[in-house]
């Protein structure tokens, strides 16, 4: 009789933890089902000023994913004085016009198909020829 009793309790023991480790899995499924997986960021992030006011940013893309289907470059003149240039395609360069003759802060981004970013290249340029 004893026998029976331990018997039918670590059965119980055994089908309670099996049930509870399925319970706590889904309080992390979520975060497992809905990882997002971004686009690369650009590399090896450099500008040449072709005349004052102006500087042209250029960039290396490597995507073997083919996830990037556009970029964004914010340029920060100060702290609270910045402008986002959204452009709908992937390039390797683009021209930033109508700067003052200061530093500048250049945010390059790649945008996947789901609107996520990748991790910003961060660089600080000065639009005048000779200075980059």
């Amino acid at each position: 009789m004893k026998q029976l009793i331990y018997t039918i309790a670590i059965g119980c023991m055994v089908l309670f933890t099996a049930t509870s480790c399925k319970d706590m899995d889904d309080n992390y499924r979520e975060y497992l089902d809905n990882v997002p997986t971004y686009a690369p960021a650009v590399r090896n992030l450099r500008a040449v000023s072709p005349e004052p006011g102006n500087l042209t940013l250029m960039w290396d893309i490597v995507d073997d994913t083919h996830l990037i289907k556009s970029m964004r470059i914010v340029v920060k003149k100060t702290a609270t004085d910045t402008r986002t240039i959204e452009i709908p395609e992937v390039v390797t360069e683009y021209t930033v016009t109508d700067l003052e003759l200061q530093g500048y802060e250049f945010e390059v981004f790649t945008i996947d198909g789901f609107g996520n970013l990748s991790k910003p290249v961060i660089e600080t340029f000065t639009p005048i020829p000779g200075r980059e």
